[in-house]
């Protein structure tokens, strides 16, 4: 069966009863069923329109983490549009942070609880580096692969604040 979604595409993630935030999925590797994506507030009640979707910016980004691709592939969640031209470059793959819990010794630290992690545009499972984290790291995105209810709440929780829905024309 073809994969039902591709790089660049749109979607609306539930957040909770009848309203969704808008994700927009920047990394879909060939393997592996973990994509990276941008999700985007406010909370609205449907779709927007294709101008304000081609308006958004990785910068105004609500969240962006790794999250598996189950929800879609079912079909749960609405594919609702394209980022047409769809650039990499453009949405790039940002450094994670993860605190493992446990103490790592390093060759010249001296116990290492917290890591930087970087993925390659193409594997979203197996890190391509990881380094001990140091300070600003540790505001980077949280190292995790969200399952979707998991997705759902964490977008859920960082669009809460932004502007009601009980009208969302101002944002179509």
């Amino acid at each position: 069966m073809a994969i039902p979604y591709r790089e660049g595409q749109f979607f609306l993630l539930p957040v909770e009863r009848g309203a969704y935030a808008v994700g927009l999925i920047a990394r879909a590797p060939a393997r592996g069923g973990v994509l990276l994506g941008y999700f985007f507030g406010p909370r609205r009640s449907q779709a927007p329109v294709p101008q304000w979707l081609n308006a958004l910016h990785p910068q105004t980004a609500a969240l962006v983490c790794r999250f598996k691709d189950a929800a879609l592939y079912r079909g749960d969640w609405k594919v609702i549009g394209s980022l047409e031209p769809f650039s990499r470059a453009a949405w790039p793959v940002p450094a994670f942070h993860r605190f493992d819990g446990s103490v790592t010794h390093v060759p010249g630290n001296d116990a290492v609880q917290d890591w930087k992690v970087e993925y390659g545009d193409d594997n979203l499972i197996v890190p391509r580096q990881e380094s001990p984290a140091h300070g600003a790291d540790l505001k980077l995105p949280e190292d995790i692969a969200y399952d979707p209810g998991l997705l759902a709440d964490a977008v859920g929780q960082h669009v809460k604040e932004m502007a009601p829905t009980a009208d969302d024309t101002t944002w179509r």
